[in-house]
């Protein structure tokens, strides 16, 4: 198993439409499937109006269709809470983390306190619509641990310099818990599949803990249907 941390955008999505709302977190390939690339990704930082639900993305999953081994949308992005205001800041926030994620990380800024500059910065406030602090802390933190890696190759642990109370900040987990492979095979058929046309053609691939890229334990369980469709799933631990 081969695996990239923090895959550029452009390279796991077929166009920009879900910029500012996925976060690619890595890409892998297995010995089992030696041509594929797989996408681990998360919707992390926006809420889900169940009103514009579709057979493509629901609350619990999105569905991809596979082209050129990157992922193409086909649902509904009204699904995700604020994704229009999400989008027109998200820019704002990548310029700003370039110029001073450096800082930011050497200085230990707080999650909280980088959530009120930013708020203060862009001039927008959380309502019901768009829950602007949690948008700004899943980038935040998207942001600095993907830094922090690039930085000093330590996946998972900018929590041990930025929180004052995390427990075990030398204890990495797996990134990826593969469902292929003989040791770990099994580990996740208690996920559920969630309920789509010809769900029984596609096989678990593997999963991500959320709680490694942010501070949201909102996992993602890869299904993959053997032809051009991949099943992102999420569940909460």
């Amino acid at each position: 198993m081969k695996i990239k941390l923090y895959p550029e955008f452009n390279d796991v999505f077929t166009d920009e439409t879900l910029k500012g709302i996925f976060y690619p977190l890595c890409s892998l390939t297995l010995e089992k499937y030696p041509n594929k690339i797989f996408h681990f990704i998360s919707s992390n930082g926006l809420w889900i109006d169940e009103d514009y639900e579709t057979k493509e993305n629901r609350f619990n999953y999105t569905l991809f269709d596979i082209e050129e081994n990157k992922y193409k949308f086909n649902g509904n992005i009204k699904l995700y809470k604020g994704s229009e205001k999400a989008k027109n800041i998200f820019g704002e926030l990548q310029i700003d983390f370039e110029n001073n994620g450096k800082v930011y990380l050497e200085n230990k800024t707080k999650t909280e306190d980088y959530i009120e500059t930013q708020k203060q910065n862009l001039n927008i406030q959380t309502d019901d619509e768009f829950d602007a602090d949690y948008y700004i802390q899943t980038f935040y933190e998207f942001s600095i641990n993907k830094l922090n890696y690039e930085l000093n190759n330590g996946f998972g642990l900018f929590r041990s310099k930025m929180e004052k109370y995390w427990s075990k900040p030398d204890k990495q987990s797996p990134i990826i818990y593969d469902e292929t492979t003989d040791e770990l095979k099994g580990t996740l058929h208690h996920y559920d599949k969630p309920k789509i046309e010809e769900i029984e053609k596609f096989e678990v691939i593997g999963k991500i803990i959320g709680f490694e890229f942010f501070t949201d334990g909102n996992d993602t369980v890869l299904f993959y249907n053997n032809t051009d469709k991949i099943l992102c799933a999420n569940f909460y631990s």
